[in-house]
């Protein structure tokens, strides 16, 4: 009894468990899988630039059926507008497909549309496809496996397919291909995968081998049709860095090739909503509040840090006079809780957080009082004592023991797409060291969407990735990480670092040079914990799915194989993503629990959300963590870019994700008992109540 006591301490005794969003069930936005009777979602993938300066408009699809292949033939169900028929598929396998054909229109196509609609089992489904800039791709390109001395260090297979020993009603395939090499993994390439599939048609196609690896360049197979007419058939070739490998966040390096065949006779067939605030019934002072006794202290505590002279904040909030203009402003930003950053539902899930900057109801009304009573400065002389800044070129960590920048400077094009590129520097250390604390800085973050960080140690286990293993990583809005008191992570010497950029044009050619800072314990100390980053995602990734005009729930499951102390939890979505919370399901009792849920994230804001030490989830193992997502591909979304278009997984901002970064430190039974029992004896430092369900 004493252990399960513990155990349902540990995972729910100081949560307190409400409904997630209050104005729209869970059930309602959940994605239920479909065998049948679901229709097909038109994608545009984004467009790449010719030599001539015409411009080739990439399209793809989801089916949405798990089983059931589709066909929809030119006309009312299959249509492009203009044109009609514009070379589109009329056969669709099921789930995701990627830049499945080109749409070329010339240099001068400006401002035009392009329109696809689709019709299946009654559901219709558009998508507009423009040549915004925010649609730019490349399909050429990519360094994923590659290297950051080479521009073009991984590049798509070139492909030739053969038709041979037709009869009339079949013939044979053969693919032959040649690639670069890459990606590798384990020192060895991957190989190539070739993927069948029919393009057009009017009957069924048997393929022998519908997908095979490529030995010495080529595979073959053999088609069979179930009806005379003419086919397209589609043969893609992917290098084992798309679609054979399940990656859908990039638009390289595959090759789709086409061939047409005449069938003379046919084959016998086979068969968060975000939560309602009552700041109304916040405490009310009985005088009209002032800006010296009763704001400032407010701006000192949660605004200043990033609002005050020499910072990347739009304006000052130090004095009166810089404040006063913005009042209104002020108001706003801070009745609708989007300043400051925090972005936690704080009716739910656990309360206590070493870096909250939030504003508690109390200092809400007061902000909204003091604006609309015409928002007085009052005495001078209550004013607080100002603040000291560090300046932006500090570090928030405080002054490193050792930095690590990446050796080359990067020059980013002044327009084109997105460009990710892997960079590599070397520690020096001459002994091995736990970090205390480290932080990340590119010396131009206009440029950077985002930098992931990964140890590449030099007597790394079997079976670890030889890309690395993930240390740290950088967004806007996120600083350093400070790790708890006799927390840290090992960094050993000889490890070299991978540098996983991610950057994007401004308008005018850019120079980027990436530096992560440690802080470490004194040499000799070892901290009690280890911590290590997990990510845990919605998988596969072409689970991820929001439909034109829709609010979307996705889910994804990570099991703790041990008993684990989560510190610190970490959500990550782009433009469409609304909400995300974790769960925590018992392994003994079934009983759920909510950790923490954000109700209105903001891509512009990746904050890291650090657990205050006794409010740390403890959890046992067998416990399995359960990832909720909302996504609103919607106009009532203000910061959707275009509500009309199909979204799923990818790594541009245009696409979206569903992904929680967690700082977790695993425990052997006897230390996790010790701390359900330590943490007992202590006041709960979140509410408590009964579990959710």
């Amino acid at each position: 009894m004493k252990s399960m006591a513990c155990r349902l301490l540990a995972l729910g005794a100081f949560l307190i468990a409400v409904p997630l969003f209050a104005q729209t069930r869970a059930s309602d936005l959940t994605n239920l899988r479909h065998s049948t009777g679901q229709g097909v979602s038109p994608v545009y993938e984004g467009f790449d630039i010719n030599p001539d300066g015409s411009h080739n408009m990439w399209f793809g699809y989801m089916n949405r059926n798990y089983e059931e292949e589709l066909d929809l033939a030119v006309g009312p169900n299959n249509s492009f507008e203009p044109g009609g028929d514009r070379g589109q598929p009329t056969h669709f396998t099921t789930r995701r497909h990627k830049d499945v054909f080109k749409v070329t229109v010339p240099k001068d196509f400006g401002d035009q549309k392009l329109v696809w609609t689709l019709t299946a089992h009654g559901q219709t489904q558009q998508v507009i496809a423009t040549l915004k800039p925010v649609w730019q791709i490349d399909r050429l390109r990519t360094t994923r496996g590659g290297n950051s001395e080479k521009v073009s260090s991984n590049l798509p297979p070139v492909v030739n397919v053969n038709v041979s020993n037709q009869t009339a009603s079949g013939a044979t395939l053969a693919v032959s291909a040649t690639d670069d090499g890459l990606p590798k993994r384990a020192g060895k390439t991957v190989g190539m995968t070739v993927m069948w599939a029919k393009y057009r048609g009017p009957g069924d196609v048997l393929f022998s081998a519908a997908q095979a690896k490529l030995a010495d360049g080529t595979a073959m197979t053999s088609a069979t049709f179930t009806e005379p007419g003419d086919y397209i058939l589609q043969a893609v070739v992917d290098d084992g860095s798309g679609e054979s490998a399940g990656n859908f966040g990039y638009h390289c390096c595959w090759t789709n090739s086409q061939v047409k065949i005449s069938v003379k006779s046919a084959a016998a067939r086979t068969t968060n909503l975000q939560s309602t605030r009552n700041l109304q019934s916040a405490t009310r002072n009985p005088q009209s509040p002032t800006f010296s006794k009763d704001v400032a202290p407010i701006l000192q505590k949660s605004c200043q840090t990033c609002h005050h002279q020499g910072t990347s904040g739009p304006m000052s909030l130090v004095t009166y006079d810089d404040v006063r203009p913005w009042a209104r402003s002020i108001r706003q930003r801070v009745a609708s809780r989007e300043m400051p950053p925090w972005h936690l539902d704080k009716t739910v899930g656990i309360r206590h957080y070493k870096n909250d900057r939030s504003l508690s109801d109390e200092e809400i009304a007061t902000v909204v009082r003091w604006v609309d009573s015409g928002a007085p400065q009052g005495n001078p002389a209550e004013m607080p004592p100002p603040l000291t800044f560090r300046s932006e070129a500090d570090w928030f960590i405080g002054e490193p023991d050792l930095k690590v920048t990446t050796p080359n400077d990067f020059a980013m094009y002044a327009t084109g797409p997105d460009w990710w590129i892997d960079q590599f520097a070397d520690v020096e250390l001459t002994e091995d060291r736990w970090i205390k604390a480290m932080e990340i800085k590119p010396s131009n973050p206009k440029i950077v969407h985002h930098v992931v960080i990964y140890v590449i140690e030099p007597d790394a286990p079997e079976g670890t990735p030889e890309t690395g293993v993930q240390l740290h990583e950088y967004a806007v809005g996120k600083y350093g990480d400070i790790f708890g008191e006799n927390t840290g992570r090992l960094l050993k010497k000889g490890t070299r670092l991978r540098y996983d950029m991610h950057y994007f044009a401004i308008g005018s050619e850019q120079h980027n040079k990436t530096t992560i800072a440690f802080k470490f314990y004194p040499r000799g100390v070892v901290p009690k914990y280890q911590v290590r980053s997990q990510a845990i995602r919605n998988v596969p990734n072409d689970e991820l799915e929001v439909p034109p005009n829709t609010v979307v729930r996705t889910d994804g499951y990570f099991r703790l194989a041990r008993n684990a102390r989560i510190d610190a939890f970490q959500p990550h979505m782009h433009m469409r993503g609304r909400g995300l919370t974790v769960e925590a399901i018992d392994p003994t009792t079934n009983r759920t629990q909510i950790l923490s849920s954000v109700d209105h994230f903001d891509f512009n804001w990746h904050i890291n959300y650090v657990y205050a030490d006794d409010a740390a989830p403890l959890l046992p193992a067998g416990t399995m963590l359960h990832l909720i997502g909302i996504h609103d591909n919607t106009s009532a979304n203000r910061r959707n870019p275009d509500p009309a278009m199909w979204v799923g997984f990818g790594e541009r901002s245009v696409d979206d994700m569903l992904q929680v970064w967690l700082n977790i430190v695993y425990l052997d039974d006897a230390e996790f008992q010790r701390l359900v029992e330590e943490r007992k004896a202590k006041p709960a430092a979140t509410s408590t109540s009964s579990p959710q369900r």
